[in-house]
């Protein structure tokens, strides 16, 4: 009996440690085969490591930041064409709404206010006349007179007044007589004969005419149409002076004048500013003694 049962717990010892064997088996396989799974984890960090890598590509568009920056910088590029300006009025004045602080406003929307400016106690006087107004300047002083008022009106250098080799127009309502005349009277001008380029109007003392003037850059060639009548008469006239190509002419109340030749190179362009009146206050400068009014410059 102690034989048999010996046996039998032999017999159900056998397969008890069988059955660790069979079972335990897979058991350590399961950890053979989780291997991989732990080791796909390891493969998996790149793939967790990737969102880290990843993490300075949302750095990347920090650095882009100055892209849009660039625009900020590249504004002043359209900018630029102010050296060379649309077509259409660049400046007017009219003086209908008289001076505010020694100021007349410009109406073209492009241009800068003219200021009145003056020596002696030279006095620019904004009249009215009617419905409107007109600017009077200083009356022309007796001969030898050496402290003679003067005044003029000045508006701020600008890439608009300059035309280069452009069309260009430049016109003024004026009321002169020839005894305010000593000599040749400026009326509007841009730039002096005498120091780069120049573009002005006139009335001429001998005659009393109306005179376009262009000074070429550069070479200092000038040139001069004439209108075809006197205007010193002491009535308004409307005077028109324009380029066109290579023609310079001027009208007076819409009858043409002289018509001059000129260079299609012939270019204004100087840091000189836009004066009504005169060409500076100096003594014996040409100065204007007349009335004025509706001045306008157009490009085109």
């Amino acid at each position: 009996m102690r034989m048999l049962k010996h046996t039998i717990a032999a017999l159900l010892a056998a397969p008890a440690l069988a059955a660790p064997a069979a079972f335990a088996a897979p058991a350590l396989a399961a950890p053979v085969s989780a291997a991989p799974v732990s080791a796909a984890p390891v493969s998996a960090a790149p793939v967790s490591a990737a969102p880290v890598s990843a993490a300075p590509a949302p750095a990347a568009p920090a650095p882009a930041a100055p892209a849009p920056a660039a625009p900020v910088s590249a504004a002043p590029a359209p900018a630029a064409p102010a050296e060379v300006p649309a077509p259409g009025l660049v400046a007017r004045y009219n003086f209908d709404g008289g001076a505010t602080d020694g100021r007349i406003a410009d109406l073209s929307g492009r241009g800068g206010p003219l200021t009145i400016r003056g020596a002696n106690n030279g006095q620019i006087a904004i009249t009215t006349a009617g419905a409107g107004r007109f600017a009077a300047f200083p009356a022309l002083c007796a001969a030898g007179t050496t402290t003679c008022p003067r005044a003029l009106l000045e508006a701020a250098d600008s890439a608009t007044l300059d035309p280069g080799t452009r069309a260009f127009k430049w016109a003024a309502t004026v009321k002169v007589t020839q005894a305010q005349l000593s000599g040749n009277a400026n009326v509007m001008q841009k730039g002096v004969a005498n120091s780069g380029s120049q573009w002005k109007m006139q009335i001429s003392g001998k005659a009393g005419r109306a005179q376009c003037v262009m000074v070429a850059r550069g070479s200092g060639q000038k040139f001069t149409a004439t209108s075809a009548r006197p205007i010193a008469d002491g009535g308004w006239h409307r005077v028109v002076c324009e380029r066109s190509g290579t023609v310079l002419n001027v009208s007076v109340d819409g009858t043409p004048g002289a018509r001059v030749t000129i260079p299609a190179t012939l270019a204004v362009d100087n840091a000189m500013p836009l004066r009504i009146g005169g060409p500076n206050l100096q003594t014996g400068g040409d100065m204007y003694h007349g009335q004025i009014d509706d001045i306008y410059v157009q490009l085109g």
